[in-house]
Parts: structure tokens; C-alpha cells; sequence
């Protein structure tokens, strides 16, 4: 299968690259950043740089591709650069993938498109309330995004399908937050975190999997399904990350109501994944013990790098 993979010089996109073209898959890339020495090795795939508004750009990339997976967006909180230049891209490489009969259209979106959790699990049908969400600008950029594919989809036939996820997880981690937790600890001060928030974290390995199981199945198409690979409390974490570090910190458990810290840290993410169990056949490739380990193996990774 030819894949064009917008976005894939992000970390997201190099797991994606390393999965597939073990798996025989032809690959282009589109991206904004400069072509790595990894990337330009890999005989497998070709590196397109370039924007997403530049329409004869898209065209030429997607043209000849069986199906398209875009993970691309400027994560600007400026209406005017994601309205004009996210949505604007997503729109060309839309009617790009339409005018040259691509067969799957992947769409990587957010669970940030929720808001704020007010039922539990977190489903699909989970209303979507921008403008409570922690980013605001960014879900209504993601959601408008969203919104325009699944129309694609319903107005001309485009067969588009949409994948929300909350934070993705290879052989390290990244996040401004859990590097604050990690230097915290590193200087052994008290660690705060709200008795009961956490999310559901996704292996890249595991969302890898979501995105083959959309692009071959034709029923996908039209639909927005969540993944995930198991549901960890900041607790947890926390716990995790002093022993990483050998801190002496003490983890400190406070109530939702009483929380002066970041928003980020007091709120729920469990998202379920049911539909795509049920309609695809996904399932997280590990139990969540052994997810749990890879996790830890994800954090001590980034607490080296912290500690370099």
C-alpha cells in the first residue's frame, strides 16, 4: 500500500514509519521540518517538505497514494494561524485526496475535542465542549478539522474516518507537565496531585494498530472512534517517578475541589474504546501490567534525558 503520512517527522509519525515499512508499505511524507539523516536513509520512503496551504504541493504528494494519515498541526493558539493555515491545509489535502480517489482518509484529532469530562468512561458520544476545554483555541481547531472531514466524508464520499487519543507513549515520553513533576522530584520538594485524575495513555505501538484497523476496514469510514492502552492516575505516576529518580519527595494527595495547580492535573481522562473493539476488532497489544512496565520504561527514559 502507498501511505502518505502528513506530519510523519514528529514522534507520532516516526513510530508510524518504523511499523509500516516493516510491514511492506510504500511511504511519502509531508512535512514542514527539514528531512532527518534517519528519514533520508530509509530507502522505503520519500521526504516532501513543505506547507499544507501550498495546494500544488498537496496534490503532487498525495497523488498516487492509497490512503492518507494526517497527524499535522501547528498547535498555535492564534485563531487567525489555525484557521488559516491548519484548516486551510486540511481542506486542500482533503480535496487533494479526493480528486485523486485515495481509499482512506486517517485523521489524528484529540480527545482535548471533549472539553472537560463530565461522564465516565469517556465515549464518542461525550458531548464536546470547547469552550471548557484547558486549550480552547486548539479544540475548536481540532474539532472544526474533525467537522470538515467527516463532511468530506458525507457530502462527497470521501472515505474519511476520525481517531481521538490523549497522549501517546513510544520507548520515552515527552510533556511539559510530567517534566515539571520529574524536576520536582529530581529537587526531592513535595509533589502535588489530585486524588483520582489521570488519562488513558496510548503506546505508539497500539495506535499504530488503530490506524491500520481504520484504513482497512471500509467501515470505518464516517466514524470517530477513540484508542487507548490503559488508564493511569498522576498518583501512580508521581509514585513512579520518585523511585525513578530516588527522590525523597512525598507525594501529596489532594481533592479536585481543593487543587490550585495546573488544570491539566485534575482531570479525567478515561476514555474507553469500546466502539473500536467492537466495530474494528482493536485491542491494546498488551495487558495493563505489562503496558504499565513499557510506561515506566517511557519515564525512565525521559528522566535520563532530564538528568543529562
Amino acid at each position: 500500500m502507498q501511505i502518505l503520512i502528513v506530519g510523519g517527522a514528529g514522534d507520532v509519525g516516526r513510530h508510524l514509519i518504523r511499523d509500516y515499512t516493516r510491514k511492506g508499505h510504500s511511504l511519502r511524507i509531508l512535512d514542514l521540518a527539514t528531512v532527518t539523516a534517519e528519514l533520508e536513509a530509509n530507502p522505503d520512503l520519500t521526504y516532501l517538505q513543505g506547507d499544507l496551504t501550498d495546494k500544488a504541493l498537496v496534490q503532487n504528494a498525495v497523488k498516487g497514494c492509497d490512503a492518507v494519515i494526517n497527524l499535522a498541526w501547528s498547535f498555535s493558539d492564534d485563531p487567525h494561524v489555525i484557521f488559516g493555515s491548519d484548516i486551510t491545509g486540511t481542506a486542500n489535502l482533503l480535496d487533494a485526496a479526493l480528486s485523486s480517489g485515495v481509499r482512506s482518509f486517517i485523521y489524528a484529532s484529540t480527545a482535548v475535542v471533549y472539553g472537560r469530562a463530565v461522564h465516565h468512561p469517556v465515549t464518542e458520544e461525550h458531548p464536546c465542549l470547547i469552550e471548557e476545554a484547558r486549550k480552547p483555541f486548539y479544540a475548536l481547531g481540532k474539532y472544526s478539522a474533525e467537522k470538515l472531514c467527516l463532511l468530506f466524508y458525507k457530502e462527497r464520499g470521501l472515505a474519511v474516518s476520525v481517531l481521538r487519543f490523549w497522549w501517546a507513549y513510544g520507548k520515552s515520553i515527552g510533556g511539559r507537565h510530567l517534566r515539571d513533576i520529574i524536576k520536582t522530584s529530581i529537587e526531592n520538594r513535595p509533589i502535588s496531585m489530585v486524588r483520582g485524575a489521570g488519562g488513558a495513555f496510548i503506546t505508539m505501538s497500539d495506535l499504530a494498530q488503530a490506524v491500520s484497523l481504520m484504513m482497512e476496514s471500509p467501515a470505518a469510514a464516517g466514524q470517530t472512534y477513540n484508542a487507548g492502552s490503559l488508564f493511569l492516575t498522576w498518583e501512580e505516576i508521581g509514585s513512579m517517578i520518585i523511585e525513578l529518580t530516588n527522590s525523597s519527595s512525598p507525594l501529596q494527595l489532594v481533592q479536585p475541589a481543593e487543587w490550585q495547580g495546573p488544570a491539566f492535573l485534575n482531570e479525567v481522562w478515561d476514555l474507553s474504546w469500546d466502539k473500536a473493539a467492537a466495530a474494528l476488532g482493536y485491542q491494546p497489544q498488551f495487558n495493563a501490567p505489562e503496558a504499565r512496565v513499557r510506561f515506566r520504561e517511557a519515564l525512565r527514559d525521559c528522566v535520563d534525558q532530564l538528568k543529562q
